[in-house]
């Protein structure tokens, strides 16, 4: 069955777990600033908690290009290298490439070098992935967000291309949504799909939330269309959250009920 998860800090597995969900998926750009001191702390929350960190988002930090004049090789290196070391210690079994500050195009710079970028960018990321075991989804973001790799689709061909086993897509359902993008994306995907982003979107410039029954969203057409698919991995809750507390049983009980439908 489809795994449920949250994107939040460790400090908040024992509630998550509490309320039914499978995993929590944290920042990779967060787990990677933490001192050795403070890294220690948070494995040590996570080693002892009921659910585990199976994922990962903000693979990139901003200040680290992936296109454009600025890229460093060997900066890039140097942060994947210890980022995947330490995700792999927490348990993550999938990053995901989204970090729209690292990969937009600067004005001027040539698309198609910057395709070849990025492409350049994830074969090097996937030598890392290899060596911790951890895969790669490349998530398309909305166009405010990011001006190169906005749609699933895109993403599809950009992995496909590659062909690299550590390499594959991600659908997130809010920049699906504000790109009109439709969820038979996630069937075209089929096994190029590796993980998914889930929540109740309130409009292209108004953001998103956490999911609730009767809300609004018809969540079991975005479980059709990963059955379809053939997905059976994970489904992590990107959005924001006022009450954690009372606000994931409902998101809990509205993703289950569409799951299981």
């Amino acid at each position: 069955m489809i795994r449920l998860g949250v994107c939040t800090k460790p400090e908040n597995m024992a509630l998550l777990a509490g309320q039914g969900f499978d995993y929590i998926e944290i920042s990779l750009s967060w787990l990677h600033g933490l001192t050795d001191e403070e890294y220690a702390k948070q494995l040590a929350i996570v080693k002892a908690a009921p659910i585990g960190v199976e994922s990962a988002n903000g693979m990139m930090p901003g200040a680290i290009k992936v296109t454009g004049p600025d890229v460093d090789e060997a900066a890039i290196r140097a942060y994947l290298e210890k980022a995947f070391r330490r995700a792999h210690e927490m348990g993550v079994k999938v990053v995901v490439f989204g970090s729209g500050a690292s990969r937009r195009v600067p004005e001027g710079w040539p698309q198609a070098e910057a395709w070849r970028q990025l492409a350049r960018f994830l074969t090097i990321a996937a030598g890392y992935g290899e060596q911790h075991d951890i895969d790669i989804a490349i998530e398309p973001l909305r166009r405010a967000e990011c001006n190169i790799m906005n749609l699933v689709t895109e993403g599809t061909l950009m992995s496909a291309l590659l062909n690299l086993p550590r390499v594959g897509t991600l659908g997130d359902t809010y920049h699906m949504i504000c790109g009109h993008e439709p969820y038979s994306a996630f069937i075209q995907a089929g096994r190029l799909l590796r993980h998914v982003h889930i929540s109740h979107s309130l409009g292209v410039d108004a953001g998103r939330i956490w999911p609730a029954p009767d809300d609004g969203e018809d969540y079991r057409e975005v479980f059709a269309a990963l059955r379809a698919a053939g997905y059976d991995g994970r489904v992590s809750i990107e959005a924001g959250c006022e009450d954690m507390a009372a606000g994931g049983p409902k998101a809990f009980a509205a993703l289950d009920m569409a799951r299981r439908a």
